[in-house]
């Protein structure tokens, strides 16, 4: 089965993560630049997770409690009647789980993740091959141009400015077409000289 790959804002959202061994840390490294609230209840913890900031650490077995106000929750056991507990209890609750390497028991997948400031790819075999997802995720990633996260930061913060300025939809297309070719070419060191340039040299073709 393929799966909808939605994106969503968890930025200060709340999650669990049952688990603290290495496992439950590759969640974990993921789920921090998007600025989730994270908490990790295990009865111990490896190195990494002990000395992470940001993070709210419970030392102790999973309870059914712990899910209460998550947004959703991983499961990183290794103990499957845990990790099968934990799944059973969110299904019933309607709340997104992930169970580590047990398909069966997922109603979401992690995607193998690109990451460049806003922008953001996943890819996802639907727990089939992970190897798979991650193999592209790398391929995706090498082709990726240097500065890319400041292009998209130019065309984000020059959108409203084009819109305000610029009613026609088709000139607007030929501006953002042009802005993203320039900070694309100068690995997003674009000037607001020259974005303020092209945004007149269109204007003044299309009168």
């Amino acid at each position: 089965m393929s799966y909808f790959p939605f994106f969503m804002e968890i930025k200060g959202q709340k999650c669990l993560v049952a688990g603290g061994g290495m496992v439950a840390l590759r969640k974990i490294e993921k789920l921090l630049p998007f600025g989730v609230d994270i908490t990790v209840v295990s009865p111990a913890f490896c190195t990494e997770i002990e000395e992470m900031e940001g993070i709210m650490q419970i030392c102790r077995r999973f309870e059914k409690n712990d899910i209460e106000g998550m947004l959703f929750v991983i499961g990183a056991t290794d103990d499957e009647a845990v990790n099968a507990e934990i799944s059973a209890l969110c299904r019933e609750k309607n709340i997104p789980v992930n169970i580590v390497d047990d398909p069966a028991k997922c109603t979401f997948f992690f995607p193998a993740l690109v990451k460049r400031g806003e922008f953001v790819a996943g890819f996802s075999t639907g727990g089939g091959s992970p190897l798979a997802a991650q193999y592209i995720r790398k391929k995706v990633e090498d082709a990726v141009p240097d500065g890319f996260d400041r292009v998209v930061e130019v065309l984000s913060a020059v959108r409203e400015q084009v819109k305000a300025e610029v009613p026609d939809i088709k000139v607007r297309e030929k501006i953002f077409k042009e802005i993203f070719a320039l900070a694309l070419e100068k690995e997003g060191k674009i000037t607001e000289e020259e974005i303020n340039e092209i945004i007149r040299k269109e204007g003044e073709r299309n009168v």
